[in-house]
């Protein structure tokens, strides 16, 4: 990345993005996955014949990506891939968004037009891409970096919890199976979210957990105070009710409960921007998908990623809570998570 004061090459900017995309393609169709088990250094026809695929066009794939220094090129057209496979999946998987992006523009476009609408909702080849970053032992690590060090600032395992936004339910079960003398409940304003949540629940064959398709700024009225804990994971940026929530969540917490919003760690200020690799991440896929959503709704103020980190906090703090320091990290450091309590 460019040196803050310095312009970005746009010429290098082009092409990498053009290697981005064809190594998300790689991944897509399977190069990448066969490249990492066949014996290596290895030939164009050799991977072709291990991915079944045509020899002319593996050969340009390969080509185009020693031209971007990921694949070396050996003696006797040979190549090889000098990455760890945990890296190449994960990365490989990221790049697959390029394409997902491209075919959402007609939406953007439409909406970005002063006269245009406003926003629009979530779309479904995004979220399963997304999910894609979601698997059991990524959900096990956030619940040991994040959710663990704020389930500790209450001494009693058997703790209620609302998971407000949970979508498929990933993380609520996961919480659910991990504390099982909890309870545990799921909302989500999407019907269809919390169908594939219900139908997880069934496999999984829980006691002790609850889905409900509601918003979370109407929550039921029987919940004023009846939760110890309450997180929106990757909700408040994305939400056209903040204000709602919040007023939802400071009315079910008990009086001595908490609340944990995580959202992107990116700053409110431009210029504590420049030379950020998760502004850099996450600003762009907010303007496909978090900003257009955060402005769907009939009175959404627009935040999404761009919001910040800092604004996040003061909004929280508008609605009365007090901020809650969990770690060494100070709360005036941007992060991944804000605590709070009423």
């Amino acid at each position: 990345m460019a040196e803050q004061g310095k312009r970005r090459d746009l010429d290098k900017l082009v092409k990498d993005g053009l290697s981005a995309l064809v190594f998300g393609v790689g991944y897509k169709v399977g190069i990448i996955d066969h490249f990492i088990k066949i014996k290596q250094p290895c030939t164009a026809q050799e991977l072709a014949q291990q991915t079944g695929m045509k020899q002319r066009y593996i050969q340009e794939w390969l080509n185009s990506m020693v031209a971007a220094g990921i694949v070396t090129s050996h003696a006797d057209d040979r190549f090889s891939l000098d990455y760890p496979e945990s890296e190449m999946k994960t990365h490989g998987h990221g790049a697959t968004v390029l394409p997902i992006l491209s075919a959402m523009l007609p939406k953007l476009e439409a909406v970005l037009p002063s006269k245009g609408p406003k926003g629009y909702g979530y779309w479904d080849p995004f979220l399963e891409w997304w999910g894609g970053y979601h698997k059991p032992e990524d959900i096990q690590m956030w619940i040991n970096d994040l959710l663990l060090p704020v389930l500790d600032l209450k001494s009693s395992s058997d703790f209620k919890l609302l998971d407000l936004g949970c979508g498929y339910g990933r993380y609520t079960l996961m919480i659910a199976k991990r504390f099982p003398n909890s309870t545990v409940y799921g909302i989500d304003p999407d019907r269809k979210s919390i169908d594939e949540a219900n139908m997880q629940l069934q496999k999984e064959a829980l006691s002790n957990v609850n889905f409900l398709c509601v918003p979370g700024e109407q929550l039921p009225q029987d919940w004023t105070e009846n939760f110890d804990f309450v997180i929106l994971n990757d909700v408040l940026h994305d939400a056209y009710a903040v204000d709602g929530i919040l007023t939802e969540v400071r009315r079910v917490l008990k009086s001595d409960g908490f609340g944990a919003a995580y959202d992107p760690p990116v700053s409110s200020y431009s210029a504590k921007l420049t030379d950020t690799d998760i502004a850099q991440l996450y600003l762009p896929l907010s303007l496909f998908s978090c900003l257009p959503m955060s402005l769907s709704g009939p009175y959404g103020e627009g935040y999404g990623v761009g919001w910040g980190y800092e604004k996040r906090r003061e909004k929280i703090e508008k609605h009365g809570f007090r901020l809650v320091k969990v770690g060494d990290m100070d709360i005036d450091v941007v992060q991944e998570r804000i605590v709070f309590q009423k």
